[in-house]
C-alpha cells in the first residue's frame, strides 16, 4: 500500500450525485466515469490496496468507500475524500472462481477505524509493512504490528493461498530478468526510474525489494 493524495471533488461528481440518498441510485455509467477519474488522477490505475494494475471496466473495479459507508451513511455515502478505486480482488483466481479473495470487496464489517491504515491520510503509510523478498509475502515492519497486522489481514493482501504474494514476486522476478539485459552502467539509472514511477504494477513491493537504487 502506498499514500494517495485526494484532490478536490470534481465538479461532475457533485453535479452526479446531486440529490441522491442512497449509493444504489448512483447511476453505473457515472460511477464508471468516477473511477476513471480516479485511477487517472489519484492512483496511477493502481488498486488503492494491492497495487494490481486495474481499468475502471466493472469487472476489474469498484468504488471503494475507504470507510464502510454502513459507519454514517449520511456523511460517508457521497465523501469524495472517502472515495477510492478497488480491484475485485479476483484476478489471481482459478479459471471457474469467480469468488473474491482480496481487498475492498472482502473488507466487510470487520472494519475498525482505529486500527485500519487509510492510504488517504497516512503519508507514510508504506513503512508500516515490510515484505519477504523471495516470496512476495507481506506482514507488519514492526512500526505499529496491531494497525499493519489488521489492515494486510482484513484486505487479505497476501491473497488467497498467497497468490497475491506470489505475483509480487512474479513481478520482481520479471523485473531482474528484464534488467539484467541491460548494460551495466545503464542499468542503475534505468532502474531508477522506472521506481519512480507510480504505475508500474506492485510499485510498493519493488521499491522495497530494490531500495538500494532509490
Amino acid at each position: 500500500m502506498k499514500y494517495i493524495k485526494k484532490k478536490e471533488a470534481p465538479e461532475f461528481f457533485i453535479t452526479d450525485v446531486m440529490g441522491l440518498s442512497k449509493w444504489s441510485e448512483y447511476d453505473s455509467k457515472k460511477k464508471k466515469r468516477l473511477k476513471k477519474y480516479i485511477l487517472e488522477n489519484e492512483q496511477s490505475h493502481l488498486c488503492c490496496y494491492c497495487e494490481k494494475l486495474i481499468t475502471e471496466d466493472k469487472t476489474m473495479s469498484h468504488v471503494e468507500h475507504v470507510k464502510p459507508k454502513s459507519i454514517d451513511l449520511h456523511a460517508l455515502t457521497f465523501d469524495y475524500s472517502n472515495l477510492l478505486v478497488s480491484c475485485e480482488g479476483n484476478h489471481f483466481n482459478e479459471i471457474g472462481d469467480n469468488s473474491r479473495y482480496t481487498c475492498g470487496q472482502i473488507k466487510g464489517q470487520d472494519f475498525d477505524e482505529k486500527k485500519f491504515l487509510n492510504p488517504t491520510l497516512i503519508h507514510d503509510i508504506s513503512s508500516y509493512f515490510k515484505f519477504d523478498i523471495e516470496t512476495g509475502l507481506i506482514s507488519s515492519s514492526g512500526k505499529n504490528n496491531v494497525n499493519a497486522e489488521f489492515t494486510y489481514k482484513i484486505l487479505n493482501l497476501n491473497g488467497y493461498n498467497n497468490r497475491l504474494a506470489e505475483a509480487r514476486k512474479i513481478a520482481k522476478d520479471s523485473l531482474i530478468r528484464n534488467f539484467s539485459q541491460i548494460p551495466l552502467d545503464n542499468r542503475k539509472v534505468m532502474l531508477k526510474n522506472y521506481l519512480s514511477n507510480d504505475s508500474n504494477e506492485f510499485i510498493t513491493f519493488l521499491r522495497y525489494v530494490f531500495r538500494d537504487y532509490i
